[in-house]
């Protein structure tokens, strides 16, 4: 179990971590001896006759242990806040964690009486800077009560038909969504892995209702793997083991009486080896890759050595390897994403929202032609494959005619069904899952995420006997009894937050479109906010979102800030990138329009006549037509980059 309170001592020379308010004896004290940066457990006799400690304080929670160059990083919950409860069980968010600095503040000479280099403190102040980045994003969630990072099915199922009572620990987590885990490894390794509570990165919310008389309880949870983690244009596609950027499963809860219903739906990036590097451009240009690309998953990283630890720690045997062979290089990492869902969800119905034609388009064909052979290309057969151009679909702001793509997929969410539980037993399983997808994942899906589960709210309140044969509790008509919000604003308001904080964690804006899903109504208004996040998404894409990629990568594991471990010049460039690199007139323009501009200012100060003024607006004209030409020709050297050989 993970504890639910620590008390943290520290003086110059040593910390100690240990539960507080613990029903059970607990003999032996995580210590930490801040000269040499050695971690161990000692009993707490040993740690009681040590000298006085200069701070004594309770934290909520050990997330884990940041090795660095010269430092190391004792990562701990500082504070929380309740979300919510939902089946008797509370869910809190981590509102901040703090990595602490292990080695003394006094300590200028290691262990090895070495002085430090200015290179070693330059990494340390980078890997620091890394951590704080990351702690500070937010979204990170957990429970005492149950294991946050699986669904109730699969709680289920691994309890033998009932919802166990059975607190949360690694040795129980879905790997997939431990946040937490590289940082884990090192404490897991020394036994203590029920201290580390797993963190869910994602959003989780909680509301009831009253829906003809009777009281509701809804809650959404996302959980966003970890094992591609990244920004929305430094991390696209697939790895080659088949993990997908932003690959997130989505969890609707519905209770009433002894009733409870989980409906299950995923969403990730198309899985192939493509890129869309930012280059100053609104629309950067999707690229297919045809070559291997780096990232946990290509270098035996991601998971595996938490898994092998905690494996490790509880006897058990190392994981199996990943899925070998593969009839193809571009079909292999679709063919081992597919695989890996089929396993764990069962049937899939695949749903892309991208563009048929345009820049986008490129992706949807490649797609196509490998899911189009099937078994051929390594794709379990019971993949369905559905293609459905959002834009031109629902042209003009015109969202409701989602309803034609929700109708052509209702067979098989009805085949696949929901998890049902009454009176704490399983009743139903859900047997597959409806994968959606967009160029982000972001905007559309969510649009479609949030009518596909309204609908299948209304046939499970139908099922709990809550509403009549045809009737429905999500329609944006509804009221909710005097001084109660309707069912349906709180299932809107509810799906509008998952996305704006899906958007936040992988685009660094709130969602797109939604007011439709707020109120059911495309607005002017609402189009206008959406320019705002548009406008934010770009500065953050192709001005910040390098050094956010790095700090990610630094977190996961999949990279190190030394700048040995750097990114080789032109590492990262396509063969399209290395043929803009500026030439000699690239170079000659920019001169050329400094110099224009320096004309257009004198102008503006000096001229008068009305030949002056021509010449003026030539100038600017100039300036700015030059300036065009180099954005669109080199734009790619002006963004925010990621320097280190991480997630790629």
């Amino acid at each position: 179990m993970s504890f639910e309170r620590y008390r943290l001592r520290m003086s110059p020379r040593w910390m100690t971590l240990e539960p507080a308010d613990s029903t059970l004896q607990v003999r032996q004290v995580l210590f930490i001896d801040r000269t040499s940066c050695e971690v161990s457990l000692r009993e707490r006799l040993e740690v009681a006759a040590l000298s006085k400690a200069t701070s004594d304080e309770i934290v909520y929670g050990l997330v884990g242990i940041a090795n660095s160059y010269i430092d190391r990083y004792l990562i701990v919950v500082r504070k929380r806040e309740v979300v919510g409860r939902f089946m008797e069980q509370t869910v809190y968010r981590a509102t901040k964690m703090e990595a602490i600095s292990v080695l003394a503040p006094t300590l200028t000479v290691p262990p090895n009486k070495t002085l430090y280099t200015k290179a070693d403190k330059k990494a340390e102040a980078a890997a620091k800077k890394a951590l704080d980045t990351v702690l500070g994003l937010g979204n990170c969630y957990f429970s005492f009560d149950f294991d946050m990072t699986r669904h109730l099915q699969a709680r289920s199922t691994t309890s033998g038909g009932t919802v166990s009572p059975a607190l949360p620990s690694l040795t129980r987590a879905d790997n997939r969504f431990v946040w937490n885990r590289h940082v884990a490894t090192d404490v897991v390794r020394m036994g203590l892995v029920d201290w580390v509570l797993p963190l869910v990165l994602g959003y989780v919310g909680v509301g009831s209702a009253i829906v003809a008389g009777k009281s509701v309880r809804l809650a959404l949870i996302s959980r966003r793997s970890a094992d591609r983690p990244g920004r929305r244009l430094t991390v696209r596609g697939a790895d080659m083991q088949g993990e997908v950027a932003n690959f997130v499963e989505t969890e609707m809860l519905l209770s009433h009486s002894e009733s409870v219903a989980s409906f299950v739906q995923v969403r990730g990036s198309m899985p192939l080896l493509w890129a869309q590097p930012a280059a100053l451009t609104l629309k950067p240009r999707p690229t297919l890759k045809h070559l291997p690309v780096g990232g946990a998953a290509d270098a035996g990283m991601g998971g595996a050595p938490l898994a092998t630890a905690v494996a490790a720690a509880n006897g058990d045997a190392q994981l199996a390897p990943p899925l070998a062979g593969g009839p193809s290089l571009s079909t292999t990492p679709a063919a081992r994403h597919f695989k890996k869902l089929t396993d764990t969800y069962g049937s899939v119905t695949a749903v892309s929202l991208i563009d048929s034609t345009g820049p986008e388009a490129v992706l949807g064909r490649e797609l196509a032609s490998i899911l189009s052979v099937g078994v051929t290309s390594g794709v379990p057969p019971s993949v369905r494959y559905l293609a459905w151009d959002f834009h031109t679909e629902c042209a003009g702001m015109k969202y409701d005619k989602v309803g034609a793509l929700l109708a052509s997929i209702r067979r098989d969410v009805e085949a696949y069904g929901v998890c049902r539980l009454r009176a704490g037993r399983l009743v139903k399983s859900q047997s597959g899952v409806v994968r959606t997808n967009c160029v982000d994942s972001l905007d559309r899906t969510n649009v479609v995420q949030c009518a596909l589960a309204a609908t299948v709210a209304d046939d499970v309140l139908r099922a709990f006997g809550v509403l009549l044969v045809g009737g429905t509790a999500t329609d944006r008509a509804a009221v909710g009894p005097r001084g109660a919000p309707s069912f349906a604003t709180v299932f809107q308001h509810l799906w509008a937050d998952n996305a704006d904080e899906m958007s936040r964690v992988y685009a660094g804006s709130p969602a797109l479109k939604t007011d439709y899903t707020r109120t059911g109504k495309r607005s002017k208004v609402g189009a206008a906010r959406d320019g705002v996040s548009s406008a934010r998404r770009y500065v953050a894409n192709n001005f910040s979102d390098g050094g956010l990629q790095d700090a990610l990568d630094v977190w996961a594991g999949v990279a190190s800030a030394r700048k040995a471990d750097a990114r080789p010049p032109g590492a990262d460039e396509t063969p399209e990138e290395v043929a803009l690199k500026q030439t000699g007139k690239d170079k000659a323009l920019l001169p050329a329009v400094a110099v224009c501009l320096a004309l257009a200012v004198v102008g503006a100060m000096y001229g008068r006549r009305w030949y002056v003024r021509v010449g003026l607006a030539v100038a600017f004209s100039g300036a700015a037509a030059g300036a065009g030409y180099m954005v669109v020709k080199n734009g790619r050297k002006y963004v925010s980059r990621p320097k280190l050989q991480g997630t790629a």
